[in-house]
């Protein structure tokens, strides 16, 4: 793909983002994405097929992007919801669109997506459980949910505090988040 071709695909993916993001899949509009990308539909269908093409596309970059920004091991599990707290912060798109995802059912092509997504957190999960590290009284993949709903809510409120500058409120919710996370997790 050519250097401009691939700059409107980009935006594209960008304005798609935020209208997912605010609105959902039901709710989102092909012609509010083309307009805030400063593409025509017709040049937006030539990347994406359809508005169904266009979600997947947006969920696997933000899964991708937040699986890479926050690494994720067994041996610290807490340290990780620390990550997953400040990606929400920092990215409350993320964070928007997750619940979207949890919300509404959007088809197997999401879902595969985010099952490649969480399949080797699960798995690192077990691990650990085997092992020792962390509880094995919670099923993995519910353990999962838990510690990634915990992050998010918690940084979903903790927004206002960031958005008010007060890093020592910021600060304490996210001490707090991990402290819940480390409690929950504990052997």
């Amino acid at each position: 793909m050519r250097a401009a071709g691939e700059a409107t695909r980009e935006r594209i993916l960008a304005a798609a983002k935020i209208e997912f993001a605010q609105f959902g899949i039901a709710g989102a509009r092909i012609n509010r994405i083309a307009t805030t990308a400063r593409a025509s539909k017709d040049r937006l269908y030539a990347y994406f097929p359809g508005k169904s093409e266009l979600y997947a596309a947006v969920t696997e970059q933000w899964a991708t992007e937040t699986t890479l920004d926050t690494g994720f091991t067994a041996e610290n599990i807490p340290a990780y919801i620390g990550r997953l707290f400040d990606h929400f912060v920092d990215h409350p798109e993320d964070a928007r669109l997750q619940a979207w995802a949890e919300l509404e059912p959007s088809g197997e092509d999401i879902a595969e997506i985010l099952r490649r997504t969480v399949e080797p957190k699960i798995a690192e999960l077990r691990r650990g459980q085997r092992e020792g590290l962390i509880t094995a009284a919670i099923p993995a993949a519910l353990l999962l949910r838990m510690l990634t709903d915990l992050a998010r809510t918690a940084a979903t409120h903790a927004r206002q505090d960031a958005e008010q500058a007060d890093g020592r409120r910021l600060a304490k919710r996210r001490a707090a988040t991990v402290l819940a996370a480390t409690r929950i997790v504990g052997p």
